[in-house]
């Protein structure tokens, strides 16, 4: 074998070794600063993984929705705070802008005290909404679950939404 050849083989085989394999259901977000694990059968519909703020969207899949024009979803955002104490005020606008929704109810049985969890109306809908802040560094993290509450929704479907949105804010808690 050439020098010539070698050389681009053993770089090729170094280049290969040196880049991280992407996991199914694992994903980053502030040039991988923030890293999170969400069940790999959600598929991402949107995502902005540059500049200020960046996210990541899922749709969760409930046969429930097929025809009602609803959709389960969940997003993971990030923002860079120029100054940390910014956290806790943008915590509360946030807070405050979903008291403001249409027929805003908290859920107060059975709610993890770092969770906001509440009902509000979308539309003619009652969603179920569960939120959750973190302050990583200079970044805020955001996450926001939000369900419509639909007649043939299966138990079963919602204890596995509930573990996915679940899953997904326990590897972003901040350790």
């Amino acid at each position: 074998m050439r020098k010539s050849t070698f050389a681009l083989l053993a770089a090729a085989l170094l280049a290969s070794a040196a880049a991280p394999a992407q996991t199914p259901g694992a994903y980053s977000l502030d040039q991988g600063f923030i890293q999170f694990d969400a069940p790999p059968t959600w598929p991402v519909i949107m995502q902005k993984t540059e500049g200020d703020p960046q996210f990541i969207a899922f749709q969760v899949k409930d046969p429930a929705d097929v025809g009602s024009g609803e959709a389960t979803r969940v997003t993971v955002e990030t923002r860079l705070l120029n100054d940390s104490s910014n956290f806790q005020p943008m915590v509360n606008r946030d807070v405050d802008k979903a008291k403001q929704l249409p027929g805003y109810e908290q859920r107060t049985d059975g709610v993890d005290a770092t969770a906001l969890r509440y009902f509000a109306r979308n539309g003619k809908t009652k969603y179920e909404y569960r939120e959750t802040w973190y302050l990583n560094g200079h970044l805020l993290v955001h996450v926001r679950c939000a369900r419509p509450m639909l007649d043939k929704t299966t138990a079963q479907w919602a204890a596995e939404y509930e573990k996915g949105c679940g899953q997904i804010m326990q590897s972003l808690k901040p350790h």
